[in-house]
């Protein structure tokens, strides 16, 4: 092994902090393919973030002298950059302390729109590539790329804030629909639509024709995107949005049965109250000596009933 991927396998050194069995590429044009972690650090291109995670915040920069964009820009320094040798092109990645949850109904929207804004002014500032999902990046420990690295791994949320005017940058109803903002907003499509959508499925209760409705209306939704997300992570959204609307679907639809009993056994239990009642008053009505057909028109019911209650 050369001594640069000597030099920064440490980048890896926190397991938690990367995909277990990440996407991976010799050629992104020829696709990607899974491997194990170990065997992926052997191909120049790698998935960063695990599934559901923003671990690192990563930047295309198209242009030559993209290894300095960052200070042009007047941010923080990166945690590493990755540098085509030949043009001269790189991918500049921010390192999060606290990573952020993405794509799960489990996630804090809060943390994740705060994220989206701060990822959205880093773009403008280093004019990255918008439509750069960030899902694959140069592997640093690859000696296809030059590596340079900075003073940390990592940053809070709050102090890459501070190197931007975040405000003209948040979200007001919605993400953009750029960036990790695609994300966001079509996972919150998507649950809505899903949550409908579910309960044409309760009789077949079949998961797989499920989640394949779910996928294909993910990729629907991301076409309509200005820079449309890849399908790797179309299916990842599509993934948590089918499990957990599943799974919440049977609980409600249990519920909702329930419910129904509980309210016929309700309905049950006032009839007979009711009936009891009008029973107890035909009674007092025939002892005061009238006829068992006005009694029924009194109380509504057929005279015959009221026979039966006199006996």
């Amino acid at each position: 092994m050369q001594t640069q991927q000597l030099e920064n396998l440490d980048l890896f050194a926190d397991p938690a902090r990367w995909p277990r069995r990440p996407y991976c590429s010799d050629n992104l044009e020829h696709g990607v393919k899974i491997r194990s972690l170990r065997s992926a650090l052997s191909k120049p291109y790698i998935q960063a973030n695990p599934p559901h995670l923003r671990v690192w915040s990563i930047y295309d920069v198209d242009r030559p002298g993209a290894a300095i964009a960052w200070e042009v820009a007047n941010l923080l320094p990166p945690a590493w950059i990755a540098v085509n040798r030949q043009n001269g092109h790189a991918h500049l990645v921010w390192g999060l302390i606290a990573p952020v949850l993405v794509d799960s109904p489990d996630m804090r929207q809060a943390p994740l729109r705060y994220l989206c804004a701060i990822e959205s002014a880093y773009r403008e500032r280093l004019q990255a590539d918008p439509g750069y999902s960030g899902l694959i990046t140069k592997n640093p420990a690859h000696p296809l790329w030059r590596v340079l690295r900075g003073p940390r791994l990592g940053y809070e949320l709050s102090e890459l804030a501070e190197w931007v005017d975040l405000p003209r940058h948040l979200p007001k109803r919605k993400p953009e629909e750029i960036g990790l903002g695609r994300n966001v907003t079509l996972f919150d499509w998507l649950r809505r639509w899903a949550y409908v959508a579910v309960r044409r499925h309760r009789e077949t209760r079949n998961f797989v024709l499920w989640q394949a409705e779910v996928y294909a209306k993910a990729l629907e939704r991301n076409g309509d995107f200005r820079h449309p997300l890849q399908s790797n992570e179309v299916w990842y959204v599509a993934k948590s949005v089918s499990k957990w609307v599943w799974r919440r679907d049977a609980d409600a639809s249990a519920a909702f049965i329930e419910r129904q009993r509980w309210k016929g056994r309700k309905g049950g239990l006032a009839k007979g109250l009711a009936n009891e009642d009008k029973r107890a008053s035909a009674r007092l009505m025939r002892l005061k000596g009238m006829s068992l057909r006005a009694i029924a028109a009194e109380l509504g019911v057929h005279h015959d009933t009221v026979r039966e209650w006199c006996k």
